[in-house]
């Protein structure tokens, strides 16, 4: 698997980390309020206050652009200080970090499947907002990532899960959080670019399937989790015939 295709698959995890983020959903309302009202921030404010550094307000493409660069600011945070300033190689600790990983992504893909609500009794901090729209908006992405990481567990477990086995170098694992950012902020962005009736019906979509995006989601993560711990990892010994059983049903599908 080439470099691109590893970063590829970690920006995919990234965009369905909040998308399927039960208690974030609510928060994609709000984000386009919120992105409309820093759009015509400025004027007003330059007014009374007589700052000249915001005496008219930012398109609202822009802002979306600032978000989405807060978020992957946020995730380039966490990676440097896992694979730098740690000086940890995921790599080196993947005996004992991908286990474990994958072990929580078994239990939260059952959870998943039995669509229990638990995640979405996590509280949420609402995102800073200043006088500044340029600001604002990226301190909305940069405090939507952080908000993200407790919201959707299961995801995140697949990405931590992931980064130490399809990276060799710190290196490596810091553009693989690079592209999970991206794909964190990639539907911000979307919704910031198309309109605001259009982003408003996806919402209520993905409320409304809550879910059978749960358990779309459980299943695959429970396939993910059982081939990893029982064929990667062997953790129970049985690699051989669990390989066996994988090659059997998956085969025919991925050739």
């Amino acid at each position: 698997m080439g470099l691109g295709t590893k970063l590829l698959e970690l920006f995919v995890i990234g965009v369905g980390t909040p998308l399927t983020a039960a208690c974030a959903l609510p928060l994609y309302p709000g984000f386009l309020a919120y992105l409309a009202r820093q759009s015509r921030q400025g004027g007003s404010d330059a007014g009374t206050t007589g700052d000249t550094s915001a005496t008219t307000g930012l398109p609202i493409a822009v802002l979306g652009v600032l978000v989405t660069l807060g978020a992957v600011t946020f995730m380039l945070g966490v990676g440097v200080l896992f694979s730098l300033l740690l000086e940890i190689s995921l790599t080196a600790v993947v005996a004992v970090v991908s286990p474990v990983a994958f072990g929580i992504l078994f239990v939260v893909s059952l959870a998943l499947l039995a669509d229990a609500k638990i995640f979405t009794r996590i509280p949420t901090i609402e995102p800073p907002e200043t006088r500044h729209p340029a600001l604002s908006a990226f301190s909305y992405g940069f405090f939507f990532g952080a908000i993200i990481l407790p919201c959707n567990p299961g995801f995140i477990a697949l990405f931590f899960a992931r980064v130490p086995v399809l990276f060799d170098t710190a290196a490596e694992s810091l553009l693989g959080f690079l592209a999970f950012g991206l794909g964190i902020g990639a539907p911000l962005l979307a919704f910031a670019l198309v309109s605001e009736r259009y982003s408003r019906q996806v919402t209520r979509w993905f409320a409304r399937h809550t879910t059978a995006i749960n358990r779309v989601t459980g299943a695959v993560m429970l396939v993910v989790s059982v081939y990893y711990l029982l064929v990667v990892f062997d953790v129970l010994g049985v690699a051989g015939p669990v390989q066996t059983v994988f090659d059997s049903v998956f085969s025919p599908v991925t050739g």
